[in-house]
């Protein structure tokens, strides 16, 4: 919600109001998304614990996504992540130092992490990063999610201004409606930390 004089407003190039709006949208994204991360903490397994390393991160997933399948009979497809977990992708080297998931089409690449874009492949899984997730590579800075054992449900957004005539304000809100289910816990997989 966002208060403001019902002069500025009036007096005020249009475009203030979409600003103002805007705010309100990605404030709400914000929201919402750390309702999700929340949801997924709270609910999801707790990984076996595994050094916050390249091969920690290959360990990781190479036992994870199995049991995400194992524990929920769906296959692990999203590979969740914050913003250490990314840069320790685009810094992850072999033995001989080239880069293991920023490289362009190496022989036996391990995924496609990249500085331009939220989203990538790790061995196989969907790279999604996400600010809101812990932005420290410790217990759920990342996430390996088989689809089908987590639910959002989310209403569309919708705006609301009211008028309070006694001080001569508006306030704008935007809202929605959102709940969270975690439908199978084992397809869910917190990273953890040894």
């Amino acid at each position: 919600m966002q208060t403001l004089s019902i002069e500025l407003l009036e007096r005020s190039d249009p475009g203030f109001y979409d600003a103002i709006t805007n705010e309100l949208t990605n404030n709400y994204l914000k929201v919402t998304d750390a309702a999700v991360i929340a949801a997924l903490t709270a609910g999801g397994t707790q990984a076996t614990a595994v050094a916050a390393t390249s091969a920690g991160i290959i360990s990781y997933i190479s036992t994870e996504a199995p049991l995400a399948y194992t524990n929920s009979s769906y296959f692990a497809k999203n590979y969740l992540a914050g913003s250490s977990q990314w840069s320790l992708l685009l810094g992850a080297t072999d033995s001989t130092g080239r880069p293991i998931y920023s490289a362009a089409n190496p022989m036996n690449n391990g995924g496609n992490a990249a500085t331009t874009s939220a989203k990538g492949n790790v061995m196989g899984l969907d790279l999604f990063i996400d600010r809101n997730v812990v932005s420290t590579t410790i217990d759920e800075s990342a996430f390996i999610i088989a689809p089908e054992a987590f639910t959002v449900f989310e209403s569309p957004t919708a705006y609301m201004s009211v008028n309070v005539v006694s001080n001569l304000q508006v306030q704008i809100a935007i809202y929605g409606y959102m709940a969270t289910m975690v439908n199978i816990a084992g397809g869910i997989r917190r990273f953890n930390l040894t």
